[in-house]
């Protein structure tokens, strides 16, 4: 074997280089490699009287690159922080106030993890976080998730002060949330936890009163008769996949994202499975817009080597059109407190949700509103609902 390199590639700098001493002749080991002279030079200057281990470092480095390059998309994009979120729903837009008449919710989603660790605000969730093993594989993005929410509701006839025996009963939920989602360019997994309040706790009948008062309305009577006090739980896993696969999102597209999952806990418990299709311009590289829901995450958009990349800071505008099925084994809105005797009518199995919608985003903010049908919920209950959700994401 000879102890001279070939010429430098025409990528390198076109001079000889000098001979290999016999030890790094020796590491060669058959490998044609092309690195020009002052590649040694440098490396051997790294550590003094090392001489050969820096080398050998460099050239592992170069072998290592080279050997895994079939794996490594050719362009990185760059990976966003987090993103915070607002939800805000309401039946107003179909001139009705009834049912479920308002839903706020607020949430933050962490910059794309290596490790729980990465972010102080898992502290007070590591020993659960770590121990998800599905969750922890390396070949997954991971966010984690923060919200907070409230819910009301209210029977058809607001202005009678007695219970409604065959309605659904006054009730609200103020509630906490975390949760994490681990995911690629084809799926989204997503596992939330949402701890609060039932009843009065929940000042709902508070919140209330005060939009009315802003927008001049009068206050619902029947208040007394809402649900008891009580904590709530319920935990959530929700799958999404997205088809087809996008090389880039610039220009006109379509995608279509299915989804299933389930809840189980004492404000609900259910199973669901559903989708959305989306068409448009410049699409967004995350999972769809959903409405409130205790499985609605924030947006985490795929990023860095998975993401699909597109016409950076470009404006977008898609619309969408989803549906959402589920059989319910418990609902506790309308079923009524798990203990003790409270207001209550009997639920209905199956209920969807079917919306249509439109997004706009630019640069960093996705701004979405749609329109959702939701199938009636409880025995007895005359009409579908209808509500208007609009929703706002910005990553930063």
């Amino acid at each position: 074997m000879s102890g001279r390199l070939p010429p430098a590639s025409p990528i390198g700098r076109d001079r000889p280089v000098r001979p290999l001493r016999p030890e790094m002749s020796q590491a060669r080991s058959g490998f044609n490699l092309m690195l020009p002279r002052r590649s040694f030079e440098g490396a051997t200057k790294l550590v003094p009287g090392t001489g050969f281990l820096p080398a050998a470092m460099l050239l592992a480095c170069c072998l290592g690159a080279r050997l895994l390059g079939a794996d490594v998309p050719a362009t990185e994009y760059p990976r966003s922080g987090g993103t915070f979120s607002l939800y805000v729903e309401n039946d107003s837009i179909a001139g009705t106030d009834r049912n479920y008449t308002s839903g706020v919710k607020i949430g933050w989603s962490s910059p794309d993890l290596s490790s729980f660790r990465d972010t102080p605000a898992s502290i007070l969730f590591r020993p659960v976080l770590e121990g998800l093993p599905v969750v922890n594989r390396p070949e997954y993005q991971k966010n984690l998730l923060l919200a907070l929410g409230q819910n009301i509701y209210t029977p058809n006839d607001t202005k009678a002060t007695a219970l409604i025996a065959d309605d659904r009963p006054y009730a609200g939920w103020l509630y906490a949330g975390v949760g994490v989602v681990w995911k690629n360019a084809k799926v989204r997994n997503s596992i939330v936890f949402d701890l609060g309040v039932v009843g009065s706790w929940s000042f709902a009948q508070d919140s209330q009163r005060l939009v009315h008062d802003i927008i001049n309305s009068g206050h619902p009577e029947g208040w007394a008769n809402q649900l008891h006090n009580e904590f709530g739980f319920v935990g959530t896993y929700e799958r999404t996949w997205r088809w087809p696969r996008h090389a880039r999102r610039d220009g006109l597209d379509w995608e279509l994202l299915p989804h299933a999952g389930m809840a189980l806990g004492n404000v609900a418990t259910y199973a669901n499975i559903g989708g959305e299709i989306r068409f448009g311009l410049n699409l967004p590289d995350d999972f769809g817009t959903s409405a409130i829901s205790p499985s609605a995450v924030t947006s985490t958009p795929v990023d860095g080597a998975m993401g699909s990349g597109g016409a950076d800071g470009a404006f977008g505008v898609h619309a969408f059109a989803r549906a959402d099925g589920r059989a319910v084994a418990h609902n506790i809105f309308i079923d009524g407190n798990t203990f003790g005797d409270s207001p209550s009518v009997g639920h209905k199995v199956l209920v969807a949700d079917l919306s249509v919608g439109l997004a706009l985003n630019y640069s960093n903010t996705e701004l979405a509103f749609a329109i959702v049908d939701r199938t009636r919920e409880f025995d007895g209950q005359k009409e579908n609902q209808v509500f208007g959700t609009i929703s706002l994401n910005i990553t930063y």
